[in-house]
């Protein structure tokens, strides 16, 4: 009995030591996270200074456009994100006040013709001594004051838009038309149909997408490893994958009081130019080698 016990005890111990050890667990790497990372910061490098900033367009690209004369909305249509060209009408406006500038111009140039003609016959008559001097210089003060009331309300109708081939046709418009400034898109509507604009009130904002750059801010103590002519790569947070190229182009002197940066310009590539909006923030890279 001993010796099968025996036996069987030592069958189980030559078994048990035939079973494989179990192998370590050894943690992977997250190969697919990293291959998630954006192109510029995948690639570190000790040469490049990462900053942040903003698309803007320069002041010489972008206009408020604003009534000369005050007067209620007659007609607009445009809606942000329109498209127009330098000339184009965006809005009309109305007012009776209108109507009394352009009757004030006929009157202002009715009165000069009169006086032209009138100063013409006194100087000849000045020039054969029938009148004196006195009544000679008299003549020609009325006709220098109506030739500037007739030129005041001339410019008057420059400003106003108003076509005076039509209007010495006796075609008086109650309505004036506001047009677009500069070529761009709408990017900004704060007028509306039967609004009343005064002359210093914002109807609407126009950018011209082609001459947009990047406003980078830089700190203080590492401005002065940045100049004009270094590459700069930027990416927008939600295309972190899309990568633009960019060029210092100037580097601004004031330096922030709140937050001890100073701006950097940096010009975009031509070809990416009407492709990107103004306001977007971006993270960039400038090659300080």
């Amino acid at each position: 009995m001993k010796l099968i016990i025996s036996a069987f005890a030592l069958l189980s111990f030559l078994g048990c030591g035939t079973d494989p050890a179990p192998e370590p667990t050894v943690d992977q790497p997250e190969v697919q996270a990293q291959e998630a990372e954006p192109l510029v910061a995948a690639q570190p490098n000790a040469k490049t200074l990462q900053v942040h900033g903003i698309l803007v367009v320069p002041p010489t690209h972008e206009a408020t456009v604003h009534p000369m004369f005050a007067g209620y909305v007659h007609s607009i249509k445009l809606l942000p994100g329109e498209r127009v060209k330098k000339g184009q009408v965006i809005f009309e406006l109305t007012h009776p006040g209108y109507i009394e500038k352009q009757k004030n111009f006929l009157s202002a140039q009715a009165l000069f013709s009169q006086q032209d003609q009138e100063w013409k016959r006194q100087s000849q008559l000045h020039l054969e001594k029938i009148i004196s001097d006195k009544d000679a210089a008299a003549a020609k003060n009325e006709w220098a004051q109506a030739q500037a009331a007739f030129l005041a309300a001339q410019a008057e109708m420059a400003l106003m838009g108003i076509d005076l081939s039509v209007l010495n046709r006796g075609q008086i418009s109650p309505t004036l038309v506001v047009r677009a400034p500069i070529d761009g898109y709408i990017t900004e509507v704060s007028a509306h149909q039967g609004m009343f604009l005064s002359e210093n009130q914002a109807a609407m904002t126009i950018t011209d997408l082609r001459e947009m750059h990047l406003e980078l801010e830089v700190f203080e103590y590492d401005v002065a490893l940045v100049r004009p002519g270094q590459s700069v790569s930027f990416y927008f947070q939600d295309r972190p994958d899309q990568v633009y190229k960019a060029e210092v182009h100037l580097v601004n002197k004031a330096v922030d009081a709140q937050t001890r940066t100073l701006v950097v310009h940096a010009d975009i590539d031509q070809a990416l130019q009407g492709s990107l909006t103004p306001g977007m923030f971006v993270a960039a890279q400038i090659a300080i080698d």
